[in-house]
């Protein structure tokens, strides 16, 4: 029993159980590169174990290939980064909406956008329809209506239509332009597949909804505060 015990404390186990270690916390990571990064970690330390303790080259050999194959992805992630450039409607977005994603990982998305300039007037989501865009407003102010109440109001770095998106579901309040507008639209079934196809991207923008639609309860709730007026004694 001691001899065992030993076996799993001695001769540099501890080194091959870091290994293991890292490796399962790779597996926990939700952003690609810090998967990476503990991958690399793993494999590093996996061979050096293999050869200093195990003599194993043929393990050491393919621990390193491991090691170098995440390297070169890094590399390659970090090449594409330095290749993307933004205007500055685009880092609004990438610093506002979904902070998380590399540059790269952004322009994706991007790819799946169009910009638009619109009237006053302009409906951007009707209460119990499915939107066909998801909006993310850049310049100027949206009404938001709840059975024809008013209940809100969007503006800069504001989401219409995300309920629809996320969900599937039609779309809770009517939002209209009360200024000239200009919004990043995604269509719907669109952005849909490629979320559906990126967990990262999806895990960044479901992020950029909740965040936004916290926001909209704490403006509608105070608002409504507000329009109250003191409690009476």
């Amino acid at each position: 029993m001691n001899a065992a015990f030993q076996s799993l404390i001695g001769n540099g186990a501890l080194i091959g159980h870091a290994s293991y270690i890292l490796l399962i916390v790779s597996m926990l990571m939700t952003r690609m590169f810090w998967l990476r990064v503990m991958a690399i970690g793993s494999g590093l330390l996996a061979a050096i174990y293999s050869m200093v303790w195990v003599y194993d080259p043929v393990s050491a050999f393919w621990e390193l290939m491991f090691v170098l194959t995440n390297v070169g992805q890094l590399a390659i992630q970090a090449f594409r980064n330095r290749k993307t450039s933004f205007t500055a409607e685009e880092r609004a977005f990438h610093e506002v909406a979904v902070p998380d994603l590399e540059p790269a990982q952004v322009r994706r998305l991007l790819k799946f956008g169009r910009w638009v300039d619109a009237e006053e007037g302009t409906v951007l989501t009707r209460q119990g329809e499915l939107a066909a865009e998801l909006v993310f407003i850049v310049e100027g102010k949206a009404r938001v209506e709840v059975d024809e109440r008013p209940v809100g109001v969007c503006g800069a770095a504001d989401f219409v239509g995300e309920i629809s998106v996320s969900t599937g579901m039609p779309a809770t309040a009517t939002v209209t332009a009360t200024s000239p507008i200009r919004y990043l639209a995604f269509e719907r079934s669109l952005l849909r597949k490629l979320l559906d196809r990126s967990d990262e991207i999806s895990q960044a923008v479901e992020q950029a909804f909740r965040h936004g639609i916290r926001e909209k309860l704490i403006r509608t709730n105070t608002a409504v505060a507000s329009s109250a007026g003191p409690v009476p004694d």
